[in-house]
């Protein structure tokens, strides 16, 4: 579980970047990052996605599909604004 002491502009900064690093990020790897569903729907579902910072598809493979987020346009400028002015 990740530490508790992470700023609320940390977390945003740490989510866009995991997204960032393959240009979507799996639902479940959110989660891993965030701790847990609970902080998965607070930041996601009711802060990034509304915002339209992130959004959400979905991929089937075979049988199965996965939920995926990527970052919106807006999203790149508030990730870059967050890793170049250090907020």
């Amino acid at each position: 579980m990740p530490p508790r002491s992470r700023t609320p502009v940390k977390i945003c900064r740490e989510l866009l970047s995991l997204i960032n690093r393959k240009g979507k990020a799996l639902k479940n790897d959110l989660i891993k990052n965030l701790g847990s569903e609970a902080a998965f729907t607070r930041w996601l579902d009711r802060c990034l996605i509304p915002h339209k910072i992130v959004e959400c598809f979905q991929e089937k493979r075979g049988k199965r599909t996965f939920t995926y987020f990527q970052k919106t346009n807006s999203g790149e400028l508030l990730h870059e604004t967050l890793k170049n002015h250090h907020i």
